[in-house]
């Protein structure tokens, strides 16, 4: 701008020079400046504009107002994070064409790239919806989830400052809440206590959706079961039916066996995120209304994948770790040998010459009648783990025989496997299992065996009506479930074929269930 002045007056003082003299030059120079200043101020304008905030998504929720046919109240949505929206809505529901209220920074909203108007566009949340919020060249991408109570009880798990569980050893600190009716909240229905939770299992826990051992701050009798701190929640993530542990659990209720795990359905959220159905379940461990051996006695497990800090003990012919699980002991203790040297003593009786003396053979150390049920159930349901691999549990009573059980993890059974030929219906698997092979060599074994086949097999209407019940009490939670995961449809490790939708995968079980048990019949009946 002075320059501008400068070269003004200049030429003003050059007027008064003498007519003959040539301005051309500096009258395209004063042109040039003119342009300069023009473009200048242009940017300085500009720089005077208001800079757009980047694009941002401050709150969504779904009034009932805006929904009176669907919605019985508000819902408020929760942004987790920088990029989840959650929504939970306090009664069953199967149509989720909502209107959403969104409150957000910039020019426009887009649901699944189709441009929508706050508290006017009706939009299907039924599966997760893509929310852009654009503002210019810039966007800001949301997933919303929308889901809706199912019928099951719900467990609300926050840690402190939300902090991510990422072991299977360290506990992190939390809160637990737990609401057997998220409609009427009546009173008794909600318990709420401190805790402790760290992530479990062995490949379920690579898995997306995680297990979790929970430790309450004290006895809780949760759903109605005896109290105790020590609780599981069961992902059941490679299991599409969600049905596997739960028809096994109850064929194990209908058996000689002295104990199996009680295990309830319900929804999990944690830290504000719907987690999809799991199965909180009691945590296997010696206590009086569980493994009930008594003050001193044992919970064992044959378990390929201790830890270095348990104490474990091999046998000759077993060849397997055998964990002492509860209560916790020192390796070389009194209680420590004492497992050792009976769990010993009961396999060599098993591998005598005379193992098949009622009085002084293996039956003296193990008892018949747990050994029988807990293979009948492993080989109906052709547990992938049962061979003595891994989940296989035994209790040692003091002054008593060594019994099979509880039965425990069967997520990869009832031909939920792509591998060992655990697919098909026909051949053995549990009975060449090391011990059960020996076994079978006892005639006294293999009548027993034949004589409880018979019950299962003449209780097969209950199982199937169990497995029906189940699936009918589930029927929104597996929506809801497939909502979370999107585990149908598609290729789930280590599920040997995909069968479509939740009714499809059922009727697929039951189907291969069925196969199963006239297959064994022929066999214990017609050829053993």
């Amino acid at each position: 701008m002075r320059r501008l002045i400068f070269c003004t007056m200049m030429v003003m003082a050059l007027l008064g020079c003498s007519k003959e003299t040539d301005l051309s030059g500096i009258e395209q120079e004063l042109s040039d400046l003119r342009d300069k200043n023009k473009h200048l101020q242009d940017e300085i304008d500009e720089m005077k504009k208001p800079v757009p905030a980047d694009p941002v998504l401050l709150g969504l929720n779904f009034w009932a107002a805006d929904n009176a046919t669907l919605l019985a109240a508000d819902v408020k949505g929760e942004i987790i994070g920088d990029s989840v929206v959650e929504c939970w809505v306090p009664h069953v529901m199967e149509d989720k064409k909502l209107v959403a209220d969104f409150q957000f920074v910039g020019e426009t909203v887009k649901l699944n790239g189709s441009t929508a108007s706050s508290r006017t566009t009706a939009y299907d949340f039924k599966k997760p919806v893509k929310l852009l919020v654009t503002n210019q060249n810039k966007s800001k991408e949301y997933t919303v989830y929308v889901h809706a109570f199912t019928g099951l009880p719900v467990v609300w798990i926050e840690t402190w400052d939300r902090q991510e569980i990422v072991s299977r050893q360290e506990y992190v600190n939390a809160n637990f809440r737990l609401v057997e009716d998220v409609r009427t909240r009546s009173a008794g229905d909600v318990i709420e206590t401190g805790m402790q939770i760290k992530g479990r299992g062995n490949s379920n826990w690579a898995m997306p959706k995680k297990p979790y051992r929970l430790k309450l701050d004290q006895d809780y009798p949760l759903l109605g079961e005896h109290k105790d701190k020590a609780w599981v929640l069961l992902g059941n993530y490679a299991d599409k039916t969600m049905l596997r542990n739960s028809t096994a659990f109850y064929m194990g209720e209908i058996s000689n066996l002295d104990y199996t795990p009680k295990a309830h359905f319900v929804e999990l959220m944690l830290n504000g995120r719907y987690q999809g159905t799991y199965q909180l379940c009691e945590k296997l461990k010696r206590s009086k209304h569980r493994v009930d051996v008594g003050d001193d006695g044992f919970l064992l497990e044959i378990d390929d994948n201790y830890l270095p800090e348990d104490a474990v003990f091999r046998t000759p012919n077993l060849k397997r770790p055998v964990n002492i699980k509860s209560p916790s002991v020192e390796t070389g203790s009194e209680d420590y040998n004492y497992v050792k040297d009976f769990v010993t003593t009961a396999e060599n009786a098993l591998y005598s010459t005379n193992f098949t003396d009622p009085e002084n053979g293996w039956q003296k150390y193990m008892d018949m009648d747990s050994f029988v049920d807990w293979y009948l159930i492993c080989e109906i349901a052709r547990c992938n783990d049962a061979v003595f691999f891994t989940s296989c549990y035994m209790n040692l009573t003091r002054g008593g025989k060594l019994k099979m059980g509880p039965i425990w993890d069967f997520d990869t059974a009832f031909g939920n496997v792509n591998y060992n030929n655990n697919f098909k219906t026909e051949g053995f698997w549990v009975k060449n299992a090391t011990w059960y092979a020996r076994l079978f060599e006892d005639p006294a074994f293999v009548a027993k065996v034949k004589e409880r086949f018979t019950y299962f097999y003449n209780h097969q209407g209950d199982i199937f009506r169990h497995m029906s019940e189940d699936a009918v009490y589930l029927r929104h939670a597996a929506a809801e479930n497939e909502n979370r995961w999107g585990t149908l449809y598609k290729e789930t490790w280590p599920n040997y074929d995909i069968w479509g939708n939740y009714t499809n995968e059922v009727q697929s079980m039951k189907e291969w269930l069925t196969e199963r048990f006239n297959w064994l019949d022929y066999q214990f009946r017609v050829k053993m």
